[in-house]
């Protein structure tokens, strides 16, 4: 997923599951280890180069639960969305005025923060849930 304004960019991958050899979840015995997601985020501002960071910061339910609340915004069924994630502290905003939507990634790693906002339209919403999707597509919740 990449998203921009007009002087910073931030950019996620998902480069693995945090432990790939846990066993999946079974009926009643949800395995939390099976679904931790490792990231790798690369930040930019106009001026500096690309800092890159590798972290597991979102388990795949709550990456699905950023795609939907964000889906409702789209959809018109909501109109303001704050997640809290905290490990690291990752801080994500949407709020749709009329025909747009302000949507901001606050993203925290040891004392570097990042912070990318910008308003889209419409398309440009579809566009970054689309993307999350695929990340998320990649790495079902097991």
């Amino acid at each position: 997923m990449r998203f921009s304004n007009f002087e910073e960019q931030m950019e996620w991958k998902i480069l693995k599951y945090q432990y790939p050899e846990a066993e999946p979840s079974v009926p009643g015995n949800y395995n939390y280890n099976a679904n931790w997601l490792t990231f790798q985020v690369s930040h930019e501002r106009e001026g500096y180069g690309p800092a890159v960071f590798r972290e597991s910061f979102l388990m795949t339910f709550e990456l699905q639960d950023l795609i939907k609340e964000l889906q409702k915004i789209a959809d018109g069924d909501a109109y303001y969305y704050k997640g809290e994630f905290i490990e690291p502290v990752l801080e994500v905003e949407a709020t749709r005025q009329r025909d747009k939507v302000l949507v901001s990634f606050d993203l925290v790693f040891d004392n570097y923060e990042m912070m990318v906002a910008d308003t889209v339209d419409y398309e440009g919403l579809l566009r970054l849930i689309g993307e999350l999707q695929e990340l998320a597509d990649a790495y079902p919740e097991r």
